[in-house]
């Protein structure tokens, strides 16, 4: 299944925000996910929280890549490489 990019980059800030526990609209591409407080756990709900409101899956290795991430932006960029995405 294919995603649009702009439909997986709404998932992902509404995610962030909802793992974060703040407002969808302190959550751009460009937050640090250091202000925002994201460590592994949060960042496993949003893998989880994609995948159920997606309909899809991961690779296993996202969640690592997820650590390795600075900001937003960097999440978006790593689930949309495990992800077949049409712009």
């Amino acid at each position: 299944m294919a995603i649009d990019d702009e439909a997986l980059a709404a998932a992902v800030r509404a995610a962030v925000a909802r793992a974060c526990e703040i407002e969808p609209e302190r959550v751009d591409l460009a937050t640090p996910l250091a202000e925002l407080g994201l460590d592994s756990l949060a960042a496993a709900e949003v893998i989880t929280d994609l995948e159920i409101g997606l309909g899809v899956e991961f690779p296993v290795d996202v969640l690592r890549q997820l650590t390795e991430a600075r900001t937003v932006g960097d999440v978006l960029d790593r689930l949309r490489d495990g992800l077949p995405v049409h712009g």
